[in-house]
């Protein structure tokens, strides 16, 4: 332990509030006081010292030397040949450790291009969420989602035929066409065959009830056949 170390320790616990000193002399206000005011100083002091000394005394020399590493290396080559997959563990723990000793300027570039790839990406990205705020973008997909004007049925989400108007519930329509009606309200036009746009702006797709029985050519004869046989029809 270096000098300066150890006038910091004796400092510190000086300044504990729990030390022995002090709690001896709780038996009297002033006493304490005493007591108390002279620690600070002495602990003062010592800081002051701790300073000045650690200035003077020689650098403490590093634990990792040739003789060292060359130990740690044994030790890694040990573990890696018992044959024991926790000391293989712990072996390739030693070589990190190694690599990391032995090549500190890559392990700092690597560190700065972290950094640099972090520093890019808030700089690509911080716009982004700053307009998106800014604009409201979050509150405008929500609406847009809401109104349905965006929305894109699918096949038998809708009637593929019925009498009523789509956008006026319970509104009859008439037939103008072949696959046409029109709705007796606004005289707007549907065709269910090749689809037709709602007043919110749903689109959906054309069909035909026809399509539904499309492929089931099965003679009349079918409707005694049992389900063995039905199968091996369908096959």
């Amino acid at each position: 332990m270096r000098i300066s170390e150890m006038l910091n320790a004796m400092a510190s616990w000086l300044e504990n509030p729990h030390n022995e000193a002090l709690l001896l002399a709780e038996y009297d206000d002033h006493c304490l006081r005493i007591v108390a005011q002279s620690c600070v100083d002495a602990a003062l002091t010592l800081k002051k010292a701790a300073i000045e000394v650690d200035n003077i005394e020689p650098p403490e020399q590093s634990k990792i030397t040739n003789e060292s590493l060359t130990e740690l290396v044994n030790i890694a080559n040990a573990f890696d040949s018992s044959g024991d997959d926790k000391l293989k563990r712990q072996a390739s723990v030693i070589d990190e450790l190694l690599l990391t000793i032995a090549a500190p300027p890559i392990n700092e570039r690597r560190v700065a291009e972290d950094y640099r790839l972090e520093e890019l990406i808030k700089k690509y990205q911080e716009p982004t969420k700053y307009l998106a705020e800014a604009n409201k973008i979050t509150d405008a997909k929500k609406a847009i989602n809401k109104s349905n004007m965006t929305k894109q049925y699918e096949i038998l989400e809708t009637p593929l035929s019925t009498r009523y108007c789509p956008d006026h519930p319970g509104a009859q329509i008439a037939r103008i066409g072949e696959h046409v009606w029109q709705c007796e309200l606004d005289k707007k036009s549907y065709n269910f065959e090749t689809g037709f746009e709602l007043n919110n702006g749903s689109k959906v797709p054309g069909g035909d009830v026809a399509n539904q029985t499309h492929g089931l050519n099965a003679p009349s004869h079918a409707i005694f056949d049992s389900r063995q046989d039905r199968l091996q029809t369908n096959i």
